[in-house]
C-alpha cells in the first residue's frame, strides 16, 4: 500500500472499527457487553447498539487532548490567565506561552487529531443509527446527542484553527478525507444545524444513570455562545433566554456556594448545562483529569506545577470576591505549614482526594454553567440594544451577588453604565468567574483583545502578532494531505 494511505488508514480506523472506540472506554461510561467478532455489517442491529455507539462519542471527550487536559490547557497558556512554569522543561507548552508557535507544535496536533476522533465517531452514530429499528423518541434522542457533540467538536476547531475541513459521513474510500478546508461560514452554518436539531429532540433533564448526558439546554447554550462568537447578538440572547427560561421550571439555577461547582458530590447539579464525565474510582487513561494548577513541592508529592496565574489574572479580582479564595491558595498545611505563589486549585475536591492523590481528579470537567449563560445572555442584550438593558443587569448582578458571599460590602451590583462600561464589566466577569474552565483565549479573541491583553500581562517575554487569533494548520496533518492550506504567516 502506498506509505501516506498507509497513515491515512491508520488515522481513520475508529471510523472503520467501532469496536476499538468502546473497548477503549472508561466502563462506567460504557456499560454494555461487546459482541463477539463485531463489525460495521453486524453492529448497528438494535437500540443497544445505538446507544452503546453514542457513549464511545462521549468517551471521546474525555481524551488527554480535549477535556482531559490540552485543550483547556492552551485556553490558559496561550492567553493573560497564566504563565507556563518556567521550570517545566516542555518547548511545546513555551511556545503557546510566548506566541513562538509552530506548526509542529505537539498540543495543537494532537488536539487537532483528538477533536476529529471526536466528529469521526460522531458521524458514525448518525450514519448509522437512523437505519435501526427501534422506539423513535431514542432514536431522536440519540441521534441528536450525536450531533450536538459533533457540533461541539467543530465549534472548538473553527475557533481554534479558522478554515477546517468540513467532514459529515464517515468514507471508506480513503481519499474522501483528503479533502481541502472549508470557509468558516459555512463550519459555522452546519455547527447551527447540528445544535437547531439537538435543541429539538432532546430532553430537559435526565434521571438516573443517564445524568450527565446532553440536554435541550445543553444545544440551547453552546447555540447562544455560538451566535455570540459569530455577533449574532439577538439570536445569542434568543438562546440564553431559552435556557434561563428554565430555571423557572427548576432544571438550572446557582449554588449558593461558588466553590460548589466544583465539588464531585455535585457532579451534574443545577448549575451544570454540560459536564464531561470523569470517575473518581478509575485509574484507567482518560478518565480523570489532569489538574494542572497544584503546586509541585514538598506539601502535595503528585502535584503537577504545570501553570501559574498571571499577576494580571489575581489583580481583576475586586476586594473580597470570594471567587479568589476558591480559585486560589498560597498556602496549605499538611507537613507543617507551607507558603508558595499563588496557585490554582479550584479543581482539587478537598474532601476526596489528599495531596499525594492531587495529580488527577474524577471531577467532571464543566463545559457550560449557568453562569456563563447569564454572562452570555447579559453581554448579548447589551450589544443588541447598544447598552445594557434590565434583564442584562440582573444577569450579570445575580453573578456578582453570588461573588460577593452575603458580605453586602463587596462587589456591589452594577448600574448606571454606558455601552462600553458595561460590556468591560460583563467580561471582567466572566474571566474571575470561569479561571481555569477553557474559556479564556476564545473569549480574548472573539472581543479582538488578544495581541493587547497578553502583551499587557506576560511582558516582553510573550509577542503575540494579529495572525495569532488562530492557531497554525498541523504540519503532520498537511504531510497527509496536499489539500490543506496554512494559515496566513505560519
Amino acid at each position: 500500500m502506498d506509505p501516506v494511505k498507509n497513515m491515512i488508514m491508520k488515522k481513520v480506523t475508529i471510523i472503520l472499527t467501532l469496536l476499538i472506540a468502546v473497548l477503549t472506554a472508561c466502563e462506567e461510561s460504557l456499560n454494555f457487553e461487546v459482541k463477539d467478532k463485531v463489525t460495521l455489517e453486524n453492529y448497528f442491529q438494535n437500540a443497544e447498539d445505538a446507544v452503546s455507539s453514542v457513549n464511545a462519542v462521549y468517551d471521546a471527550l474525555g481524551d488527554v487532548d480535549l477535556y482531559n487536559s490540552t485543550l483547556w490547557l492552551i485556553q490558559d497558556i496561550a492567553s493573560d490567565d497564566c504563565d507556563a512554569l518556567s521550570t517545566w522543561n516542555d518547548p511545546n507548552a513555551h511556545q503557546l506561552d510566548r506566541y513562538t508557535l509552530q506548526p509542529t507544535n505537539n498540543y495543537t496536533t494532537n488536539l487537532w487529531k483528538a477533536s476529529y476522533q471526536l466528529i469521526s465517531r460522531s458521524n458514525l452514530s448518525i450514519a448509522r443509527i437512523p437505519d435501526i429499528e427501534m422506539d423513535e423518541d431514542l432514536k431522536n434522542r440519540l441521534f441528536g446527542e450525536a450531533r450536538f457533540l459533533r457540533a461541539l467538536g467543530y465549534f472548538n476547531l473553527v475557533r481554534l484553527f479558522g478554515d477546517v475541513p468540513l467532514v459529515l459521513t464517515p468514507e471508506s474510500d480513503l481519499d474522501k478525507y483528503l479533502v481541502p478546508r472549508t470557509a468558516s461560514d459555512s463550519v459555522y452554518a452546519q455547527i447551527t444545524r447540528d445544535l437547531d436539531f439537538a435543541a429539538g429532540h432532546l430532553p430537559e433533564s435526565y434521571s438516573g444513570s443517564n445524568k450527565g448526558r446532553v440536554t435541550k439546554g445543553a444545544a440551547l447554550g453552546v447555540l447562544s455562545k455560538v451566535y455570540l462568537t459569530i455577533e449574532e447578538w439577538d439570536l445569542a440572547a434568543l438562546n440564553a433566554k431559552a435556557v434561563k427560561d428554565m430555571e423557572e421550571r427548576g432544571v438550572y439555577g446557582l449554588w449558593d456556594d461558588y466553590a460548589a461547582n466544583f465539588r464531585e458530590v455535585n457532579k451534574n447539579g443545577k448549575e451544570s448545562v454540560f459536564e464531561v464525565q470523569f470517575y473518581t474510582g478509575m485509574l484507567t487513561e482518560n478518565c480523570r483529569i489532569v489538574i494542572s494548577g497544584l503546586p509541585s513541592i514538598f506539601a502535595f508529592p503528585a502535584g503537577v506545577g504545570i501553570i501559574l496565574p498571571t499577576e494580571d489574572l489575581l489583580n481583576s479580582f475586586e476586594p473580597g470576591d470570594h471567587r479568589y479564595e476558591s480559585t486560589f491558595f498560597s498556602e496549605y498545611s499538611y507537613f507543617g505549614v507551607s507558603r508558595f505563589d499563588p496557585h490554582i486549585w479550584k479543581h482539587w475536591d478537598q474532601d476526596v482526594y489528599p495531596p499525594e492523590e492531587t495529580g488527577e481528579s474524577g471531577a467532571n470537567f464543566p463545559v457550560m454553567r449557568y453562569a456563563e449563560v447569564l454572562l452570555i445572555y447579559a453581554e448579548a442584550l447589551n450589544e443588541a440594544n447598544n447598552g445594557p438593558t434590565p434583564e442584562a443587569y440582573d444577569a450579570v448582578n445575580r453573578v456578582r451577588f453570588r461573588a460577593r458571599n452575603g458580605d453586602p460590602l463587596v462587589l456591589p451590583d452594577l448600574s448606571d453604565l454606558s455601552y462600553d462600561e458595561f460590556r468591560e464589566a460583563v467580561w471582567k466577569e466572566k474571566r474571575c468567574e470561569t479561571v481555569n474552565e477553557g474559556h479564556r483565549w476564545f473569549d480574548l479573541v472573539r472581543t479582538g483583545r488578544l495581541v493587547e491583553r497578553v502583551k499587557a500581562a506576560k511582558g516582553s517575554k510573550a509577542n503575540p502578532q494579529p495572525h495569532n487569533t488562530v492557531f497554525p494548520i498541523p504540519q503532520r496533518e498537511r504531510d497527509l494531505n496536499d489539500y490543506l492550506s496554512q494559515n496566513d504567516n505560519y
